[in-house]
């Protein structure tokens, strides 16, 4: 089956010689002038493949990785641009830092000469999978965690982690969760997920108690979850089953989730809390009821989405959202968490405003559970003749 490219160029004569270009490798090429056309027609941008240049006449190639970034979109990314490499560079590190799939730079001079070796790692990108291929990943327990160090801002000492599942599918090697969720929920294999990464959790937790490390570990709950039969029996049984303290587990409701009836929504999340886990309302500014569900329902903690922290050195806007935000968590007596600390200066900024926690990549990436349990245990020894 053809594979599907994007060319995002202001330059008529340069879109068409891409799409030439393109055609003759085996592609469907469609072509766009910027970003105001892809704007009114978002589903132009599912295709495997964009080639984006920089310049785009009153927008940029950041624009449109934004709004790339905004819609979740799985594609690889071909700058293509007269622009210096200076200029390149900075597309693609903002590029990386948001997870889009940049695949680096080709100056519009070297388009026929060079196009052929950066098709190569677009082409290799695996099929999807399908939702039997889920299924036996399920049944014979593909799927395993990494851990995301989450740090007290204050103390800057490391309280616990954040559980992103991955799946190690036999014949495309790991896949993310933007592979798996989606493909869960359409095929209704969420609940079964959720639980299995739930289990994963536990058992780590377990581990961690063993080793006398004061963790939490926080794992994200879909909205089928909650409305899910038999939640309380299961739960309790779970948390039996590896004799865990519950107020180590966080469980993250996504703020942009549809939870349907609030009501019993409320009945299900006190339910839990009253077991003693944790509730954090995740990628917090990010949908449209947050308030509402901020008023009906009760949690523990509220996790400001990486889209405001990631601009609040450069965007007063978002800096103002972030702070707001904070002010807001701390009058409603929760943990304000940043997500997606990338710098220094974002850093510094979040720890002297008052952030209680952070996680990012500056901090510290996602890391296997023995990796993570080598780092710990580094950082635990490095501390030890600082208490005697």
């Amino acid at each position: 089956m053809s594979k599907l490219a994007l060319v995002i160029d202001d330059d008529a004569d340069i879109r068409s010689l891409c799409e030439h270009l393109l055609s003759q490798r085996g592609y469907r090429v469609d072509t766009a002038e910027g970003l105001e056309e892809l704007a009114r027609c978002p589903q132009r941008l599912d295709v495997d493949l964009i080639l984006l240049d920089f310049s785009l006449g009153e927008f940029t190639g950041l624009d449109i990785l934004e709004y790339l970034f905004d819609l979740k979109i799985d594609a690889s990314i071909l700058v293509i641009s007269g622009c210096s490499h200076g200029v390149a560079d900075r597309i693609i590190r903002y590029g990386n830092q948001h997870g889009l799939g940049m695949l680096g730079f080709l100056h519009k001079s070297k388009l026929i000469a060079d196009l052929d070796r950066w098709l190569i790692p677009a082409s290799s990108k695996p099929d999807t999978p399908t939702a039997e291929d889920l299924a036996r990943g399920l049944a014979q327990e593909e799927l395993f965690l990494v851990f995301q160090p989450k740090f007290d801002l204050s103390l800057n000492r490391v309280v616990g982690a954040e559980a992103l599942v991955r799946w190690q599918e036999p014949s495309r090697g790991v896949m993310s969760p933007d592979v798996i969720i989606p493909l869960a929920e359409y095929h209704e294999m969420i609940v079964e997920l959720t639980w299995q990464v739930l289990n994963l959790a536990c058992r780590q937790l377990q581990r961690w108690r063993q080793s006398r490390w004061d963790l939490s570990l926080s794992v994200n709950v879909p909205a089928a979850w909650i409305k899910s039969a038999n939640l309380f029996e299961d739960f309790d049984s779970l948390i039996d089953r590896y004799d865990i303290a519950p107020r180590d587990l966080i469980l993250e409701v996504t703020e942009s989730t549809t939870l349907g009836c609030l009501g019993y929504a409320k009945h299900v999340l006190a339910g839990l809390r009253q077991r003693g886990c944790r509730l954090s309302l995740d990628d917090f500014g990010t949908g449209y009821s947050s308030l509402m569900q901020l008023h009906r329902l009760t949690f523990d903690e509220l996790k400001v989405d990486r889209s405001f922290i990631s601009r609040i050195e450069q965007d007063k806007r978002a800096k103002a959202i972030a702070l707001s935000i904070l002010d807001l968590g701390h009058r409603l007596d929760m943990a304000v968490v940043a997500e997606g600390i990338e710098t220094p200066e974002q850093h510094a900024l979040l720890r002297a405003a008052g952030y209680d926690l952070g996680q990012g990549f500056w901090l510290a990436r996602p890391l296997s559970a023995q990796d993570f349990d080598n780092w710990y245990q580094q950082l635990v020894e490095r501390v030890k003749p600082a208490l005697h």
